[in-house]
């Protein structure tokens, strides 16, 4: 008995050494096959689709989010400023003038489409301005966004209207005629009547924002016949009735 204890002694270190060969063996077996595993794994992709729907688009500096769809279809632009034409002018006469308002080089360009925020209130606005040589260009984009037009921009287009028509009275009527379809002019009229007081204190008064609009365009209106003073009370009576 003690001499097989004896031979299982001197036998141990083989065993001991086939196990520890054994076991080095299998764990580089494992190891091989995680690596496999991890290899044939695919990562996440690169390949990043954009926005199908809306997109960011940064114009002289200021972001915008607008739509892939054509807002300004019925507009009759090629989008070549020496081919199409504002109140009788190419357009690159407007767009070369240093002066012009980048938003609205923008806005003909179909870069930048009016919406209800502070912007949009900058670009309407200039269809007031002094600047003689620009105005028919900030006012033809009044006049396309009065056209395009839903019921949160509705709300930004009555005032610049009012004061357009206020300041240039002959102007304004030149304007409406020439349009003989005479929807230009009830166009304006119907942005003027939902919108057109939000600057007033007396928004409640119709009656009170008439007579203030009459005496508006009556006092910048300088060669003003007998004829023309009748159309802006009527205008005005159009408008706040």
């Amino acid at each position: 008995m003690r001499d097989n204890n004896l031979t299982l002694y001197k036998r141990l270190p083989q065993a001991l050494n086939v196990s520890s060969i054994y076991m080095k063996t299998l764990n580089q077996l494992i190891a091989l096959i995680l690596l496999t595993a991890c290899t044939g794994r695919q990562g996440p992709s690169t390949n990043l689709t954009p926005p199908s729907i809306k997109d960011t688009v940064i114009i002289h500096d200021t972001l915008f989010l607008s739509n892939y769809d054509d807002w300004q279809e019925g507009f009759g632009l090629t989008h070549d400023p020496e081919v199409d034409s504002i109140w009788g002018k190419p357009v690159k006469y407007y767009l070369d003038n240093p002066r012009c308002s980048p938003i609205a080089i923008d806005f003909y360009l179909g870069q930048f489409r009016p919406t209800d925020n502070n912007t949009t209130a900058a670009l309407l606005s200039l269809a007031a301005t002094d600047d003689n040589q620009l105005r028919p260009f900030y006012r033809w984009c009044l006049n396309k966004t009065i056209l395009i037009q839903d019921g949160a921009l509705a709300e930004y287009t009555g005032n610049p209207a009012r004061q357009y028509a206020e300041k240039f009275p002959e102007e304004f009527f030149g304007y409406m005629d020439s349009d003989t379809t005479k929807e230009k002019y009830n166009d304006w009229v119907s942005s003027i009547s939902y919108s057109g007081f939000y600057d007033r204190e007396d928004y409640k008064k119709p009656q009170d924002i008439r007579k203030s609009m009459i005496r508006a365009m009556k006092v910048n209106c300088r060669n003003c016949s007998e004829q023309l003073r009748k159309r802006i009370e009527k205008f005005a009576t159009d408008c706040f009735s």
